[in-house]
């Protein structure tokens, strides 16, 4: 049956931001990493309806709605599921392509990218591990503690370590003649053209992961140790990273809790990691690229105030300027930019290093707005006591009064020219040149101009070392309880519609109560972080086992091998006919993920559970169909006694 191609809605609902789709119907309001309002859904005065920006979707407590981008326009504005495509489509300046089967080449294509983002994964584990363990280390740790930093913001921001050498990636990551090929389309390897050979793009350099708004690696920059050329490194572009579109530590900030309606913008990854350590954690990093209007749009969906720190000096002078022309078309009514010039010889890390970040915030107090930017940076070398200077002004600043993107700000602009140059604002818009033919999108890849970073540093620098086989593991939180048995109070009365939807009544008694299922906890754990059923995958044949829910787990773990984007993942899961125990997962989603580490020894230790479950049904299997083979029934035997051996409790 012909569809839209599954690749594009998942890539169009990676584009899409919930959080700005919703609040453009429904005024949503900032509480702890979430977002209320009352349900669009439902009478009700107290707000029940949470939307969840690192997941992207939403859930109301009261009456159960719940979905990603698309289901949300499904319900509120009563739109079948090609047309929510096409208006989010619409939104995103995205054609929808015609509608068809999926192809091999579609799946192909989806399994490439899947397979880069492994790959790229990999390599930031291996980055890491080096700067625990290769000999070359210490003067990569020397240099981190000169800076100042410590191990656990290191820690933090995956801080990693290139050694010297060609060849060191690709024989740590065992990389074969296909995964070699992913690396240099990754900026992972440089292959060259008169032998055809590759080597490691990131020599012996200090390596800073870079993670899109979803946490996933995409890129990586280097500082390099000795004087080698270039000082910093980045990743070029690539089919999964794009300068002009990404912000280096806001994912890091996203999973922070701070709690400010600001963003910082600096100029270098230690410039982000050194203001985290010291206390000013809303803080992000343009890569090498001048500030584009991708960035103030993504900056905007996070707050409502932006601070532009630059160099005081010619440089800073002229990124500003860019900075400005680029987050005007996305400036609308009720956000703010201001441009903080930070005095000679400073930079954001030596002044919060050496003064507080009470330095910082008194340099806020007074930095320019916009406007004032704006106007300032035009009149400077005119004489607006002249006739001459004003003329001169009201030209240069004519064809910016239109180009925010709020009509206040555009009234506000106009009258404050009327006031600089002493003409009436209906003079003034009359003056207005007229609009000029739409401009291409920006091309994300273009060079940019000066990219700055300074180097900072690791007190106290020092990384746990690796789990050893005695290990105890991760405490795991408090509250990460477990049902001991089955539950059948789970009821199947949702029917699956083509609004892409779940609405169980939560308020009904006769919901089932009490701790989650292992299985339902697992499923929690894909939700956070699906690629684990790929790394380490489910034992074969439980969806036989006598367990509450292991039918949903082995649902969810086939959709995570498909849809690794939170979004397509709910969107997958909310056609499934699970819809009571759907709506307590999703509500128990929306609280603050565990860390990766912890999850990942948790989802190990229930696989070795469920092993010692599969084979103990095997066993009791065989032993009552009478007569057993002794071979079989002693490797079985075998078998249990071994995985018995080996196998943790997830929830000890």
């Amino acid at each position: 049956m012909a569809r839209i191609p599954e690749n594009f809605v998942q890539d169009l609902l990676a584009r899409t931001d919930l959080v700005e789709l919703i609040d453009a119907r429904v005024p949503l309001k900032k509480t702890g990493r979430n977002y209320s309002a009352c349900c669009p859904f439902h009478q009700e005065k107290t707000p029940s309806f949470t939307v969840a920006p690192d997941k992207q979707f939403y859930y109301c407590f009261g009456c159960g709605a719940s979905g990603n981008a698309a289901g949300f326009l499904m319900e509120y504005e009563h739109l079948n599921f090609p047309e929510a495509v096409k208006q989010l489509a619409d939104r995103a300046g995205m054609e929808v392509p015609e509608s068809r089967p999926e192809t091999t080449a579609d799946r192909q294509k989806k399994d490439r990218l899947q397979s880069l983002y492994d790959l790229l994964s990999r390599a930031e584990k291996f980055y890491v591990q080096q700067l625990r363990q290769a000999p070359e280390r210490q003067k990569a740790v020397n240099y981190l503690k000169n800076r100042g930093l410590s191990g656990e913001i290191a820690k933090q921001f995956a801080i990693g370590f290139a050694p010297p050498g060609y060849d060191n990636l690709i024989n740590g990551l065992s990389l074969t003649e296909t995964s070699l090929e992913q690396a240099v389309t990754g900026g992972l390897l440089v292959r060259r053209e008169d032998n055809n050979r590759t080597y490691d793009k990131f020599r012996d350099r200090i390596i800073f992961p870079i993670r899109d708004s979803r946490g996933r690696t995409i890129g990586f920059g280097g500082r390099v140790l000795g004087d080698g050329k270039p000082k910093y490194l980045n990743s070029p572009e690539t089919p999964v990273f794009h300068k002009g579109q990404e912000l280096y530590g806001l994912w890091e900030w996203r999973q922070s809790r701070d709690r400010s309606d600001r963003l910082y913008v600096v100029e270098g990854y230690m410039d982000v990691i050194a203001l985290t350590q010291h206390g000013v954690p809303n803080v992000v990093a343009t890569l090498g690229t001048a500030t584009t209007e991708d960035h103030a749009r993504k900056l905007f969906r996070q707050v409502n105030e932006v601070i532009l720190c630059f160099d005081g000096d010619k440089a800073g002078v002229r990124a500003a300027w860019r900075a400005l022309e680029s987050l005007l078309p996305a400036l609308d009514d009720g956000k703010q930019v201001r441009f903080l010039f930070l005095p000679d010889g400073e930079d954001p890390d030596t002044l919060v290093r050496q003064q507080g970040p009470e330095a910082l915030r008194a340099l806020t107090d007074k930095a320019d707005a916009l406007s004032t930017y704006l106007f300032r940076h035009l009149s400077e070398g005119l004489d607006l006591e002249t006739v001459d200077g004003r003329v001169r002004l009201a030209r240069l600043a004519l064809p910016y009064l239109d180009k925010p993107a709020g009509p206040v700000y555009r009234a506000l602009l106009t009258e404050e020219l009327s006031r600089l140059t002493r003409l009436d604002k209906e003079s003034l818009i009359q003056l207005k040149p007229a609009p000029a033919a739409p401009r291409p999108t920006p091309s994300t890849s273009s060079p940019a101009g000066n990219a700055y970073d300074y180097g900072h540093g690791y007190e106290d620098f020092g990384s746990p070392p690796p789990p050893t086989e005695d290990d105890p593991g991760i405490p795991y939180p408090e509250d990460f309880a477990f049902a001991d048995g089955g539950n059948n109070g789970s009821s199947n009365n949702f029917t699956a519609d083509n609004r892409n939807r779940i609405r169980p009544n939560p308020r009904q008694n006769g919901g089932r109560k009490g701790p989650l299922t292992l299985a339902e906890r697992l499923v929690l754990v894909l939700l956070d972080y699906p690629s684990l059923v790929e790394q380490h995958p489910l034992p074969d044949n439980i969806e036989q086992l006598p367990l509450p829910h292991i039918d949903l787990l082995t649902q969810v773990a086939g959709l995570c091998r498909q849809n690794h984007s939170a979004a397509a993942l709910l969107g997958a899961l909310m056609a499934l006919e699970q819809g009571e125990t759907l709506s307590r997962l999703l509500k128990a989603s929306l609280k603050p993920p565990m860390e990766e580490e912890m999850a990942t020894r948790l989802w190990l230790d229930a696989l070795s559970q469920l092993e010692v479950t599969r084979l103990e049904a095997a066993l009791t299997e065989v032993e009552q169909a009478g007569m057993p083979d002794p071979a079989h029934w002693q490797a079985l035997h075998k078998a249990l006694a071994e995985a018995r051996q080996h196998a943790r409790k997830p929830f000890d």
